[in-house]
């Protein structure tokens, strides 16, 4: 009996961990995505990293992938992180992409992202042609690996920390943004490629959260704004007034 009472206990723990996972998937759809993807990459570079490399290269927003088949590649090349562990992007998307989804709701927040990322990546490429193009770097700079979560979670954090939204989450967002900034920056007197798309995803996050549609709906105070009160129609122009100054 004690076998069974622990076992119904287990199972309905786990029901309940399903319910709310279910729930908060529902809550942050974007967010649920990105860090399922991020943790789907990450086993599977490590279940099979052949294949892993070949669809990193696939999915790689080098200049000539972006001119033949631009959406695949920007929203592949998203998931892969090639260096170091996947915990701390997994945090940093919960985040920037949750703390965003949250202030905005999810199509403006998937709006905001993935503008930022496409923003940052063109940019950065684009300079990196230049310099190409100029003989500053050779041509084979020009197909190196650009993959990674970097553009969408830097513009996320930055429309997060720049929108009116809660004073607890844009206080935790700052100090994320403190400590991720010199990191994603270093390199930059060297026009180095990452650098320079996350210099660029940042800005564009900010800029983005200066929109005023964008700002109206970040408002957290938007909801708490009482309505003027109905006028009763039985009543004559000007009766309530009068009312009010017989009190």
């Amino acid at each position: 009996m004690a076998r069974t009472a622990a076992a119904a206990r287990s199972a309905r723990r786990v029901l309940a961990s399903a319910a709310a996972g279910g729930s908060l998937a529902r809550r942050f759809p974007v967010t649920s995505v990105l860090v399922a993807a991020l943790i789907a990459a990450r086993v599977m570079r490590v279940t099979a990293p052949e294949v892993t490399h070949r669809w990193q290269w696939a999915t790689s927003t080098t200049l000539d992938q972006l001119v033949h088949h631009p959406l695949g590649v920007l929203l592949g090349s998203i998931p892969w992180v090639t260096d170091g562990p996947v915990a701390p992007w997994v945090a940093l998307a919960g985040l920037a992409v949750g703390g965003l989804e949250y202030t905005v709701g999810s199509l403006a927040a998937f709006g905001v992202l993935f503008g930022g990322h496409t923003g940052a990546t063109l940019i950065s490429e684009g300079v990196l042609g230049l310099r190409v193009a100029d003989r500053q770097l050779p041509a084979s700079a020009l197909h190196i690996l650009d993959v990674g979560p970097s553009y969408v979670v830097a513009a996320s954090l930055a429309a997060v920390v720049v929108l009116p939204s809660r004073h607890q989450l844009r206080t935790v967002a700052r100090l994320a943004l403190v400590a991720i900034l010199p990191a994603m920056t270093y390199g930059v007197v060297d026009v180095d490629l990452d650098s320079v798309g996350h210099i660029a995803a940042f800005a564009l996050g900010a800029l983005a959260a200066t929109v005023p549609a964008l700002r109206r709906r970040a408002d957290p105070d938007r909801a708490s704004v009482p309505a003027p009160p109905a006028a009763d129609p039985t009543e004559a122009p000007g009766a309530a007034v009068a009312t009010a100054a017989q009190r």
